[in-house]
């Protein structure tokens, strides 16, 4: 690192028009130390030490989960703030006496839709890995507890959503 100083240095007293001279060499070392730090901790390829330990593919599809899986607890048992919040977030005043959902309710119920499978997979990611020379999978108790969940919201949420369009297909109701 001295030498480079030096050589930076020098490169400077001949080349003045480089201004900042401390502060131009601080923020390269940053730069660089942003950039080799992740590659030194994950040994070269982030996403897929990510995926392979259980216990991160657990907490990433845990938190793609998140949203979808806080609303719908929080519209259908009714918790009062949030539900009241969430409502107002969520809809607007369309025709009299009826709310539509709009943009923000849109984003959060079809981006959530999306998350969920996204999120299933990355829980199942670490247990479709082959480990050891025979070539046996591990199960992992948290990535089966929290794919469970994952899997029961998806269940649920697009089970609702399909009761809700057979009773709109045979106008018996539609909201």
């Amino acid at each position: 690192m001295e030498q480079t100083f030096c050589d930076l240095y020098k490169e400077q007293k001949y080349q003045p028009a480089r201004g900042f001279f401390v502060l131009s060499i601080f923020a390269e070392t940053t730069i660089g130390i942003v950039r080799e730090h992740p590659l030194i901790l994950t040994k070269g390829d982030l996403m897929k030490n990510m995926l392979t330990s259980p216990r991160s593919a657990a907490l990433t599809s845990l938190i793609l989960a998140m949203p979808l899986g806080f609303t719908y607890v929080a519209l259908m048992f009714n918790i009062e703030p949030l539900a009241r919040l969430l409502n107002n977030l969520f809809t607007m005043e369309g025709q009299p006496g009826q709310m539509e959902i709009n943009i923000l309710g849109r984003i959060v119920i079809y981006g959530g839709l999306l998350l969920l499978p996204v999120a299933f997979a990355f829980n199942l990611q670490p247990m479709l890995k082959r480990e050891g020379p025979g070539g046996k999978r591990k199960l992992y108790a948290i990535n089966l507890i929290v794919g469970a969940a994952i899997l029961l919201l998806i269940v649920f949420t697009w089970g609702a959503l399909l009761v809700e369009q057979v009773y709109c297909l045979r106008v018996i109701r539609c909201d």
